[in-house]
């Protein structure tokens, strides 16, 4: 198996989901973990932008890097972002390969691993939130999302741009405050649903605290290639 990952949706996230799938990969030597070819195309236009309105599309780009990777051999492509998932129907058309949906597979493992828990605090971009992209995804799960107001999406983006420069400058009591203003009866969890999130998360200490689609993609990677080393 041979699995492809579109990059550059950022540079470090990118680094981010590598780093996850070689942490949860059993191997013993260089030759036990996956082939992963990466294309960090960092030229793929802001999603969230275009989505908005005031933007390049994206889609050429995306779907230049899924022949890419498929003519380099992947079987599988991941996409390490939450926001070109909005994109995905129009991305599959155009390769062979298995595309992963980090959104679908976030779902599932939800509705299977938190078999009480029916709402989710959804921190993400402008985009992700305009698109629809989590709660149409998790209402065929019977899953509900919650989302910030409008004011507060900007704060997410403003914490997320910020983590794209190289900036972490968001306190713990900050993080906490916005989220607490969600959870007036019962804590909810939180899902960290734009890949720069589990970054910052990681700064300020809340990761373990939270759900990270990232880790859970990867998780689903390992498995997915342990199912074709089963099969030989």
């Amino acid at each position: 198996m041979i699995l492809g990952i579109m990059g550059g949706m950022g540079p470090a996230a990118t680094c981010d989901i590598y780093n996850k799938i070689i942490q949860l990969t059993p191997a013993t030597c260089d030759q036990e973990h996956l082939h992963i070819i990466i294309d960090g195309n960092s030229k793929i236009p802001d999603r969230t932008k275009f989505i908005c309105g005031d933007g390049e599309d994206p889609r050429i780009e995306m779907i230049r890097s899924a022949i890419k990777l498929e003519m380099m051999g992947a079987d599988y492509i991941i996409i390490p972002c939450n926001t070109a998932h909005y994109f995905y129907d129009d991305i599959i058309k155009y390769t062979k390969a298995t595309v992963l949906h980090m959104i679908r597979e976030t779902a599932a493992y939800l509705k299977m691993s938190k078999p009480g828990e029916e709402n989710y605090l959804l921190l993400a971009t402008a985009g992700t939130y305009k698109g629809g992209i989590y709660k149409k995804v998790f209402r065929e799960f019977d899953l509900n999302i919650i989302e910030p107001d409008e004011e507060d999406i900007r704060i997410v983006m403003e914490w997320i741009y910020a983590v794209k420069s190289g900036k972490f400058d968001v306190s713990l009591e900050t993080f906490q405050n916005y989220v607490e203003k969600y959870m007036p009866n019962k804590e909810i969890p939180i899902i960290l649903g734009c890949t720069e999130l589990p970054l910052l998360a990681d700064k300020i200490g809340v990761r373990n605290e939270c759900v990270d689609p990232v880790s859970i993609l990867a998780k689903r990677c390992v498995e997915i290639a342990q199912e074709f080393i089963d099969k030989k």
